[in-house]
């Protein structure tokens, strides 16, 4: 087995486990059992728990840059890229909670981990600069107003589908995050629309 397809394998059997068991409660003896890697190949690829998770996380985020990147940079209409970002995002947030925890354990985690909430804000700093892009766009399409304050409109997107998505990690019986997300950019572009008048 070569070093990347190890490194697979226990990236695999540590995602396995953490969404089996969360986060706190799997060892890196519990990884080295699952994996069938050798407890000195494991700790080779990954020296800490907090170095797996982070892993795991970083690639989550690259996936998700992608999805940015894709949808933001088509050539649709602002609102059609608007919603079509978070229905992607919706549906492989509710693809990844397969294979992760709860996103309320991945935020506690973040709260404690410097190296993780570093992660996490250099891609909030990535999403909302793209959210804003995509907003001037409109703007300057004469979609939006102008009188639309670019910043502050892209922190309150994010705020209330993150606030969304923590609220359906803790009720998924009662909440459903499609029709969530589609209601927060129904609401926003409702938002941005009357203000023209």
């Amino acid at each position: 087995m070569d070093a990347q397809d190890a490194r697979d394998q226990i990236l695999n059997a540590a995602l396995a486990l953490f969404a089996r068991q969360g986060f706190a409660h799997t060892s890196m003896n519990d990884i080295v059992r699952a994996s069938g890697v050798s407890k000195g190949g494991v700790y080779w690829h990954f020296p800490s728990k907090d170095a797996l998770v982070l892993a795991i996380f970083d690639a989550f985020f690259r996936e998700q840059e992608v999805i940015l990147t894709r949808v933001l940079n088509s050539a649709e209409h602002p609102a059609i890229r608007l919603r079509r970002l978070v229905e992607l995002a919706g549906a492989e947030l509710e693809a990844t909670t397969v294979r992760l925890p709860a996103p309320l354990e991945f935020y506690a985690l973040a709260a404690h981990n410097e190296t993780l909430r570093a992660r996490l804000a250099q891609f909030y700093t990535t999403y909302h600069e793209k959210l804003c892009h995509l907003l001037q766009a409109g703007i300057d399409e004469g979609v939006w107003t102008a009188t639309t304050d670019v910043a502050a409109t892209a922190h309150v997107l994010i705020s209330a589908i993150e606030g969304g998505i923590l609220l359906w990690s803790l009720f998924p019986d009662q909440i459903n995050l499609r029709e969530q997300m589609e209601t927060t950019v129904a609401l926003l572009l409702t938002g941005l629309a009357a203000e023209k008048g």
